[in-house]
């Protein structure tokens, strides 16, 4: 399909109607958008209170910017934060605005109901027993070493290659990936610790905020074996998210195989006007897959999920227990505060607390760039070194998530999709965004299908032009052994 262009900036896109709503958001006439609330118009509930010293350290953040060059982006400008045309709250780099709002554009994403219909099979046995056996042909649980590929009607003209390192790098060999080191004890500035890099405390409202914690909701519901469960929900958290990708994956003509990690990890995104606390949001995702896998150290987390200022606590008194100890003097320490943290963070929490993980660093060198050391690490991760013989579509696994950390903001990688033009995507949760209405239509359906997978994927796909953006990656996994699924999912 022919990609549409933006003609203000470098966004392309096939979908003109998306293509659309990007101009309206980024580049509105008269600075105004259709697609902003305006002041009023949505929920102030416990702004009213606080609303003025909220945007005086608003204003004093902007105004006192980083401007010294980001060693982590793709571009020498100086690193500027701008306040995010939606409303969430965040400060973005000023190089990262566009991608950030055509994300948020994904996350409000919502389809009509004939976009999204229940799957119905026809009453005949032999139709039933074919479309179960074409379904599990395409879906496993099993990543078995190598299998012979009889159907290659998705195949592109380029020759079979035998592993995801000769697809993307022609068999050479490839430099690997350091260890996350500590480094010096310098103390780290804006580009590495966001706007907020020196405020020794953060503002009161937002530290009652994350006290009180996201609002849960309890409700009755009724199980499988027929009895009546009490069941607490969590707004900002989605679990069950895992199956309705894979599904859509499936869906999606585009995707030659795809690779999920286990279905136990939730979706947990901010709260509105949190700010940058993505670091910790990823650290929670983590830690719902340990909980809910019973995976080594899941002892550590009874009862809810440990909140921001929990977890800096926890990491705090890591760097006392000496694991990544340098941590305290290039931050200044982090405890009730905004600062932003990475890798090494999330690496000493679950150290200190004897959970077994492995941190990967990926820079680009002589003969590749970084993201595609990146693209090869979470491939082999997935589904090992030779996954291109595979008969099934979709290999679900009990694998752990990945935490994964560029310049400025971290994800938590939660599968890997291979497209049939050769192309690869890093499946994510990005704690920035919530679901879209649309996912969130889906979850706990066990047979649904999506006009257009492709769009309700969007917000949950990182590729090439994504990637490319950053000369520096980071990873941390959890390297602890789970309990293997048994569950087949169906399309």
């Amino acid at each position: 399909m022919e990609a549409f262009s933006c003609p203000f900036c470098s966004f392309s896109d096939q979908d003109s109607y998306f293509l659309l709503q990007h101009v309206e958001l980024v580049h509105p006439e008269n600075g105004e958008s259709p697609f902003i609330a305006t002041e009023g118009d949505g929920d102030e509930e416990g702004r009213s209170s606080s609303s003025n010293q909220e945007n005086n350290e608003m204003q004093g953040a902007l105004q006192h910017v980083q401007t010294t060059p980001s060693t982590g982006s793709s571009m020498n400008s100086p690193a500027t934060y701008t306040e995010c045309p939606y409303n969430c709250g965040e400060l973005v780099a000023s190089a990262e605005i566009t991608s950030h709002t055509d994300f948020h554009l994904a996350e409000n994403m919502a389809f009509e109901e004939e976009a999204i219909r229940p799957v119905q099979f026809s009453t005949g046995a032999c139709n039933d027993e074919q479309a179960v056996k074409d379904i599990s042909t395409h879906f496993s649980t099993d990543i078995p070493k190598a299998l012979r590929r009889d159907d290659d009607s998705l195949r592109t003209s380029t020759p079979r290659k035998s592993s995801l390192k000769e697809l993307l790098f022609g068999g050479s060999p490839r430099r690997t990936p350091t260890k996350v080191s500590g480094g010096g004890t310098k103390r780290l500035g804006r580009a590495e610790l966001g706007p907020y890099a020196h405020e020794k405390q953060m503002p009161s409202w937002l530290r009652r905020m994350l006290e009180e914690g996201a609002k849960v909701t309890i409700y009755n519901q009724i199980s499988p074996n027929g009895t009546m469960v009490r069941v607490e929900a969590v707004a900002n958290e989605t679990p069950g998210l895992i199956p309705v990708l894979a599904r859509l994956s499936y869906q999606d003509s585009t995707v030659d195989h795809a690779f999920y990690c286990s279905s136990e990890v939730h979706h947990i995104a901010k709260m509105s006007r949190e700010g940058g606390f993505c670091g910790y949001r990823n650290i929670q995702m983590m830690i719902s897959y340990i909980r809910g896998a019973r995976a080594a150290g899941y002892r550590h987390f009874p009862g809810k999920t440990p909140s921001i200022l929990r977890l800096q606590d926890m990491i705090e008194h890591a760097w006392d227990m000496g694991y990544n100890s340098s941590g305290k003097i290039e931050t200044g320490g982090i405890r009730l505060t905004r600062k932003y943290i990475g890798t090494p963070e999330a690496q000493a929490l679950f150290n200190s607390l004897a959970i077994p993980c492995e941190a990967n660093a990926f820079s680009r060198n002589s003969e590749f760039a970084a993201h595609e050391s990146l693209l090869l690490a979470i491939g082999q991760y997935f589904s090992g070194e030779n996954f291109l013989d595979f008969d099934q579509k979709i290999h679900m696994t009990d694998k752990p998530p990945v935490y994964f950390q560029h310049q400025g903001h971290s994800l938590t990688i939660v599968g890997f999709e291979v497209r049939t033009s050769g192309a690869f995507n890093l499946m994510v949760f990005d704690p920035m965004f919530n679901p879209s209405p649309a996912i969130k239509k889906l979850l706990g359906s066990n047979s649904f299908r999506a006009d257009s997978p492709e769009k309700l994927l969007r917000a949950h796909r990182r590729g090439d032009s994504y990637l490319g953006r950053y000369r520096d990656f980071e990873i941390l996994k959890c390297t602890g052994s789970s309990r293997c699924l048994s569950a087949h999912y169906s399309a």
